[in-house]
C-alpha cells in the first residue's frame, strides 16, 4: 500500500484564473474556479457594468449594453489574495 499527498489545485496571489460564473446578485456575483467556488463583490467589478434584475437570465450589462455578463459565462479573475480554514481555501477578488 502506497500513501501520498498531492497538492492538485492552489491559487496563488497574482494568479490569473479563468473561472464560471454561477449567480449574480445586487452585490456581486458568485464564480467556480474548478472545485473553488468564490464570491466577486460589485467593488471589483468594473464600474461601467451595472446589475440588471429585470432581464432573464439578470446580468450585469454596460451601459452600451454590448458588453454583459450572465450565468454560465466564462470570465478572468485576478487573485488578490488567499485565506485557508478548516472547511478549505478561500480566494479574495
Amino acid at each position: 500500500t502506497v500513501k501520498y499527498k498531492a497538492i492538485v489545485f492552489r491559487p496563488f496571489k497574482g494568479e490569473v484564473l479563468e473561472a464560471v460564473v454561477t449567480q449574480l446578485n445586487k452585490v456581486g456575483m458568485f464564480a467556480e474556479i474548478g472545485p473553488l467556488s468564490c464570491f466577486i463583490s460589485h467593488h471589483s467589478i468594473p464600474s461601467e457594468l451595472q446589475f440588471c434584475p429585470n432581464t432573464s437570465p439578470p446580468c450585469y450589462k454596460s451601459k452600451e449594453e454590448n458588453i454583459a455578463i450572465q450565468p454560465e459565462d466564462t470570465i478572468r479573475l485576478k487573485i488578490v489574495g488567499t485565506r485557508v480554514d478548516a472547511s478549505g481555501i478561500v480566494c479574495i477578488l
